[in-house]
């Protein structure tokens, strides 16, 4: 099942909700390595804590070259005022997600920490860009994927030099029960 996670452009023009990938240095070129990935969705909605990274449902799929989505809930305030007011993934979830060498951190709101912008979250995406795991922020439909099952993500960025940030299209491939069941036959 094919799962569109790409914000749609309400209006023409720089839009600051649109779904893209943070680069943080002007003219950095999209990673081609992590346009085609295996991901997992990690649930950090509200209510869910996690004294260990460790054990968050579906760490334990992830390795380099994954990527990861982070579901916040947070899309359901597009729109509004208190959608840059986002809250921030813990550091030491972070920590680990690049120790085990995670290309791509999505999430469905405007940033990974910080909100929509700020000191917080432009530390963040230059520590994530040094590291070759890119932020990409604004997804929508995150709440249509499992939790902690693996999938397909297509991350395709268009590369604008002249911006620290590449707008992308963001495509899952969710395999039904039966597909699951088949490959663990």
């Amino acid at each position: 099942m094919w799962i569109d996670l790409t914000a749609p452009i309400t209006k023409y023009g720089e839009t600051p909700d649109i779904t893209h990938m943070d680069l943080y240095y002007t003219g950095w070129m999209s990673p081609v390595g992590s346009l085609i990935t295996p991901c997992v969705v990690l649930d950090l909605t509200e209510g869910t804590s996690w004294s260990n990274p460790d054990f968050v449902p579906g760490m334990e799929h992830l390795g380099a070259g994954w990527s990861v989505i982070f579901r916040t809930g947070w899309a359901q305030w597009r729109g509004t005022d208190r959608y840059a007011q986002s809250p921030s993934a813990d550091p030491r979830l972070l920590d680990r997600l690049l120790e085990k060498g995670v290309c791509l951190i999505l999430v469905d709101s405007p940033g990974v920490v910080g909100g929509a912008a700020g000191p917080v979250h432009n530390e963040v995406d230059r520590r994530l860009a040094e590291a070759c795991a890119f932020a990409v922020e604004n997804l929508v439909g995150v709440d249509a994927l499992p939790v902690a099952t693996p999938f397909t993500l297509y991350c395709f960025p268009l590369q604008m030099s002249a911006q620290n940030n590449a707008p992308c299209r963001v495509l899952a491939n969710v395999p039904d029960e039966e597909e699951r069941e088949e490959r663990h036959v």
